[in-house]
């Protein structure tokens, strides 16, 4: 956690705080696993705790926050509590976005004018990345460093170029237009040809390519980010460039005929395609549709700071989208980015209802979706959905119903003879398997003793092509890509380089990774008594074993 070098702290209390911050943050942590590990998600009301002892003064704020950082960053402790980790970064995440939505309410409130984009950028990335240390000083610090190498490639060609003198702390330098094609001719030489920074066309989806901290750590963004940090250079070193929110690929312009205003007179730069230089034509050409080589001039227009920071929330709302329709059970980046979403655009009815289906999926924040849906009907646009939303607020009054009963956990021992088939379940919760088909790597937290899915999802899956059918034992596994499945016996084996899982839930089921097998939690040993004791037992045979 940072402290601030412009103010004087109590160290003696800093550190009493701490300490009793800590004690106190990981009690309340404890409670979480028995309350919610049967719930796909935490609601917003579990936190109340955590966000009363933070709000008791500055110091217990910086406290609470440094012992989850702590908590979910320690990697050296041979018994790190994963269980703890996995709930105290949904701690985390809930408390960041409570104080980021402050930070973000300040920047739309500023005039459009000085809404910042680099500001903006990295707020985003601090959003969608709450356990990250990430700042707008530590980008600004990198972008310096850029600037500095730009200036000295501009003195090479022009040393009494007005955009390298020392003009730190003071307004940017006026350049004649000759200079801000050099500026912008060392920008690309400085960007792209020494330092290497280039579009990811190879994983464009990437979630990381929209956060302005890791384009400057991985020297690859998309056309977005790129824009926002070669603005930010050129801007620096006295150039103004202009975001254009052009479909399908963003780009920046910059006024090459001031006596002008139309799209003919704007010369537009490709951040992702290496700084090139584009006229109206070439632009056009960009959109991937047979045929098109003219486009509205609305299309070349200069946009506002908030309809970019609106753009970024799309991009990572369809990847969120991709991500659900893929089967990610924690669905983070979408409920994340419809919750920014909405906080840059109240009115978005689209992103309202979609969020309240977000919140139904995973049974969470239920008395919000009534108030948020009677909003909405109470709207005038909103009579046209109205059919829908009253459908919605039914399945929500339903479900909040039954809700508060407490849930049926069926266990599942191993001496009890419905549980074993012919074939016996020979494999037990915590161990390493791998998918001798689709070779993924992957961690059982559940077993039946025969298939208990659907007729149809079997049919789908192609589950009596399997030589036993579904007439075998299956199994619910966590694989290293982060999905949840659902495996035969006879396609998986044991892995015979057991590795850690670096799966998002990995900490709802397991406590600890020994290096061979994971220990189950509280929750889950009640669920299977059995297992552990049987993956001991398998492990302490295979290494006894000549």
């Amino acid at each position: 956690m940072r402290y601030s070098p412009k103010k004087q702290y109590n160290w003696l209390l800093e550190f009493q705080n701490r300490f009793k911050c800590g004690r106190l943050v990981r009690e309340l942590l404890v409670t979480f696993s028995p309350q919610f590990y049967h719930k796909d998600e935490v609601p917003s009301e579990a936190f109340a705790p955590f966000v009363e002892l933070a709000g008791r003064n500055e110091c217990m704020m910086r406290s609470v926050l440094n012992e989850l950082m702590v908590l979910l960053h320690d990697n050296q402790r041979k018994h790190t509590d994963l269980t703890l980790k996995y709930y105290g970064e949904k701690v985390l995440r809930y408390m960041q976005h409570q104080h980021l939505k402050g930070e973000w309410q300040q920047v739309l409130e500023q005039p459009e004018e000085q809404q910042s984009l680099l500001e903006g950028a990295v707020l985003f990335a601090q959003w969608n990345n709450p356990s990250e240390d990430m700042t707008v000083q530590a980008v600004v610090q990198q972008i310096d460093k850029i600037v500095d190498r730009v200036k000295a490639d501009i003195s090479t060609r022009n040393p009494d170029h007005a955009a390298i003198r020392d003009s730190r702390n003071q307004a940017p330098p006026v350049l004649s237009r000759n200079e801000c094609r050099q500026v912008l001719e060392g920008i690309n030489h400085v960007l792209y040809n020494q330092m290497n920074f280039r579009g990811n066309i190879e994983e464009y989806y990437d979630a990381k390519n929209s956060f302005l901290p890791y384009v400057l750590e991985r020297k690859a963004g998309i056309p977005i980010t790129m824009a926002i940090l070669y603005a930010e250079i050129a801007k620096c070193l006295g150039v103004h460039l202009e975001p254009v929110n052009f479909p399908n690929h963003f780009l920046l312009r910059w006024h090459d005929q001031p006596d002008g205003d139309s799209p003919d007179d704007y010369m537009y730069i490709d951040a992702f395609g290496k700084g090139r230089f584009l006229n109206r034509r070439e632009c056009a050409n960009l959109i991937d549709i047979h045929g098109v080589n003219w486009m509205p001039d609305s299309c070349y227009e200069a946009v506002s700071s908030k309809t970019v920071f609106t753009r970024m929330v799309n991009n990572l709302l369809s990847i969120g989208r991709r991500q659900a329709q893929m089967g990610d059970s924690s669905l983070v980046c979408l409920r994340s980015n419809l919750d920014l979403a909405l906080l840059l655009n109240p009115g978005d009815i689209e992103n309202a209802l979609l969020q309240a289906r977000v919140y139904l999926h995973l049974n969470i924040n239920l008395s919000e979706v009534l108030e948020n849906l009677q909003q909405l009907l109470d709207r005038p646009e909103g009579e046209e959905l109205s059919s829908q939303i009253r459908h919605m607020m039914v399945k929500a009054t339903q479900q909040q119903q039954i809700k508060d009963e407490p849930p049926k956990v069926e266990q599942k021992r191993r001496d009890d003879k419905k549980n074993f088939n012919a074939d016996g379940v020979i494999y037990s919760v915590g161990m390493i398997m791998r998918h001798r088909r689709y070779s993924y790597n992957c961690v059982i937290y559940g077993w039946d003793p025969q298939c208990e899915m659907s007729e149809e999802w079997m049919i789908q899956m192609g589950v009596h092509s399997l030589s036993k059918g579904p007439n075998q034992p299956f199994f619910n596994v966590l694989v290293a890509d982060g999905s949840n499945r659902y495996a035969a016996r006879e396609n998986l084996e044991h892995h015979q380089h057991p590795c850690e899982i670096t799966h998002p839930e990995i900490g709802r089921f397991f406590q600890q990774f020994t290096g061979n097998y994971y220990i189950p939690n509280n929750e889950l040993k009640k669920r299977y008594p059995h297992d552990e004791e049987m993956t001991c037992e398998h492990f302490a045979s295979a290494e006894a074993a000549p």
